[in-house]
């Protein structure tokens, strides 16, 4: 492992993370003035290089190295890497390997570091800690991002920390994270955004380099370094494919699979002009493939009125609201199943629903959806909590108690927001004070999203106020959704164009569980979309209300993804998962069929 610093001027990485996570520095070593030219190399021999160093500079370099050796001596955690302050990211070394780990498995994750610095990887490995409440620092944000993998040291614990998620979540999002657990985990209790990682056990590991689980452990790291494109196995995450200009199959769904075709042609450009593509043929197509599916969520409804009644788990009654909320009109006795769900869930003194301890904001917008889409007015306790919840600013966190700072979830809810606070408007006409104060929340949230809209050609954000974040297509469908509605005719053409071009510049590969999509930017850069309570269907969907808006190029490449998306299914069961899923997927398909049937362009 070599790092290079000009000039001597340096900061350590540090390490384990306080509050769950990597961050912190160890301050400036010093710079030497005739340092112009001059860099320290440090490496896992503890060699000094210096093509002109003065004797000063080899003092400074000395003592950086000697601290460096004393770490384990004397009990400090001081990096085994270290960046330049203020040089260009792009001119540095990337990481090989980025270790998030919480503070109280440091010693594991310090066993696993060495391990891997023996391979001679080049390893980031935090030394000092975030605080609590402090913001994710620029140089472990840097690392995170430029590793080439992102190695999860989880436990039931860590992967609660919040600074654990965000760079677990980073990995995940750029298709660099492996995630291994140090103990025994279950895999339903992983946050929601992590159901689908592929966890590896290095719970009985020994610290031997030749224990079978560390053997899996770095295949599964050599593959993401070798960037294959072999088929997956049971190390695999979200293995990068081919680059090729398609849809890509999705397993979902208790009883059912969505699974999309891959369709030739080798370009998100449809192969012809916009004038070409038969709208009405492709409103019947995803008319066939709703009415086709439609016994199937008529069943998963049912069962899940039956799981709700016999739990008390969060997850299970979010599920029932979504199912709901596709069914549109449910029997008297299905509804009144329902709405005693409703009591039983949100009759507390928050009027919300509990999901992984926290007042989850997406399971109340989803409820107030479900009443929307029946023109049945919501019990007004709901609404109020999720109006009180909303930000000054305009926006929504993913918890109903957040901090006053919007998290990676804050545009997708606010945008699910929005739709929820338009659907159940006509439902609340009988209380003019309630619909009123929703009314302003909405367009307090609307505000907030035409601020944050990105730039043509560039997909939205999943952190709303980190530029550096991922792109996320689906967050880009769901805002797109939000918004056409509550603008003018010229600013919605604006808005359908962007999310176009956003789309047509990433393109899907085959493997994918649920919908965890392996995204290819046009200059090869790969990450994964990966919300798990976004899935394709709501792309298809902002596309099918896109199409009709736009004219020339835009309208070419929205005809040649809607062309695509007439190959999805939705009745395989082969890989079956949770009905909840396969209800967003339905939901999304049936939106753009009823956008293209509604308006030609």
């Amino acid at each position: 492992m070599t790092s290079f610093i000009p000039g001597l001027r340096s900061r350590f990485s540090a390490s384990p993370h306080g509050e769950g996570g990597t961050g912190g520095t160890v301050g400036d070593a010093g710079e030497d003035g005739d340092g112009m030219g001059e860099f320290l190399s440090l490496n896992s021999s503890t060699e000094i290089n210096g093509s002109s160093m003065s004797s000063s500079g080899l003092r400074c370099a000395a003592g950086l190295l000697s601290l460096a050796q004393d770490r384990d001596t004397k009990g400090q955690k001081v990096a085994t890497a270290m960046t330049a302050e203020g040089a260009d990211a792009s001119a540095m070394r990337p990481y090989d390997i980025f270790i998030s780990y919480s503070r109280v498995d440091a010693d594991q994750a310090m066993k696993l570091r060495d391990l891997l610095l023996a391979r001679g990887h080049h390893v980031f490995f935090d030394a000092e800690g975030i605080d609590a409440g402090a913001e994710f620092p620029d140089v472990i944000d840097r690392a995170v991002k430029g590793a080439k993998v992102v190695l999860g040291c989880w436990t039931p614990a860590a992967i609660q920390r919040r600074w654990v998620r965000i760079e677990s979540r980073i990995g995940l999002d750029r298709g660099s994270l492996v995630a291994i657990a140090l103990e025994k985990m279950d895999p339903e209790a992983l946050p929601a955004e992590f159901y689908n990682v592929n966890v590896l056990d290095m719970s009985g590991f020994d610290g031997s380099e030749a224990h079978p689980a560390w053997q899996r452990v770095l295949v599964a790291i050599d593959r993401r370094l070798k960037k294959t494109t072999a088929a997956p196995t049971a190390d695999d995450i979200r293995p990068a494919g081919p680059k090729k200009r398609r849809f890509s199959p999705l397993a979902l769904g208790a009883a059912a699979t969505l699974a999309i075709a891959a369709v030739g042609g080798g370009g998100w450009y449809f192969a012809g002009s916009g004038s070409s593509f038969d709208q009405a043929a492709t409103a019947a197509s995803f008319d066939k493939t709703v009415k086709a599916t439609e016994p199937v969520m008529a069943n998963a409804l049912v069962s899940a009125l039956n799981d709700v009644e016999t739990t008390t788990n969060g997850k299970v009654f979010w599920a029932l609201a979504q199912l709901i909320a596709v069914e549109k009109s449910p029997s008297v006795e299905e509804l009144a199943r329902f709405e005693a769900a409703v009591t039983k869930f949100l009759g507390g003194p928050c009027h919300c629903v509990i999901v992984e301890g926290a007042p989850f904001t997406i399971v109340s917008t989803w409820t107030l959806t479900a009443y929307g889409v029946m023109d049945r007015a919501p019990p007004a306790p709901v609404v109020d909590a999720l109006l009180a919840a909303q930000n000054r600013e305009g926006w929504w966190s993913s918890t109903m108690d957040a901090a006053d700072r919007p998290d990676n979830a804050a545009t997708y809810i606010t945008a699910l927001a929005v739709i929820a606070l338009r659907d159940i408007d006509p439902a609340l006409k009988a209380d003019p004070a309630l619909q009123a104060r929703a009314k302003a929340a909405r367009a307090r949230a609307v505000e907030w999203l035409k601020k944050r809209r990105p730039k043509p050609g560039v997909n939205w954000a999943d952190y709303p106020d980190n530029s550096l974040r991922t792109e996320a297509p689906s967050v880009s469908a769901m805002a797109t959704l939000a918004l056409l509605p509550e603008v003018g005719p010229a600013e919605a053409k604006e808005i359908a164009e962007t999310y176009v071009a956003g789309i047509d510049k990433l393109s899907p590969v085959d493997q994918n569980i649920s919908n965890d999509v392996n995204v290819i930017r046009a200059g090869g850069d790969t990450y994964v979309d990966t919300y798990r309570h976004v899935p394709l269907g709501w792309e298809v969907y902002a596309l099918g209300k896109s199409y009709p808006l736009l004219t020339g190029e835009a309208a070419t490449k929205a005809a040649g993804l809607l062309d695509q998306a007439k190959a999805i299914s939705l009745s395989d069961p082969k890989l079956a998962r949770q009905d909840w899923m396969l209800a967003e997927q339905f939901l999304g398909l049936r939106g753009a069929r009823d956008a293209l049937a509604a308006k030609k362009r």
